[in-house]
């Protein structure tokens, strides 16, 4: 089965305004009756928060709606990503539907995202 790839007709990174990043939210706690909570790892394979919004023309959001659609099936399914600091792709999963909001006469498309193990 073959991975669906982030369109290179489309932008290939996020803007700076707007881009946020988090580290996995891996730790779970266990009160004890004296001292310190004890802590361990959740899992091996957690996900990683990304967002980020990007301008794109017309005609490169209609790439993206048929990308959506068609390539992974609404969001259902994993595709790779550019990575934003240059390494190399990401695998990652849309996780929430886009936002589009009209910028002269371009397209803001926000993008939700969570990079996956």
């Amino acid at each position: 089965m073959t991975v669906p790839v982030w369109p290179a007709t489309l932008p290939q990174v996020f803007l700076r305004d707007g881009y946020d990043a988090q580290g996995a939210d891996n730790l779970i706690a266990s009160s004890v009756s004296i001292g310190p909570a004890k802590v361990r790892r959740r899992t091996t394979a957690a996900v990683k928060p990304l967002s980020g919004s990007m301008i794109m023309s017309s005609a490169q959001f209609q790439v993206l709606i048929d990308f959506i659609e068609n390539d992974i099936a609404d969001r259902a399914k994993a595709f790779t990503f550019p990575d934003p600091h240059g390494g190399s792709p990401l695998l990652a999963r849309m996780t929430q539907p886009i936002k589009e909001a009209s910028v002269g006469a371009d397209w803001r498309i926000q993008i939700v995202l969570e990079v996956l193990p």
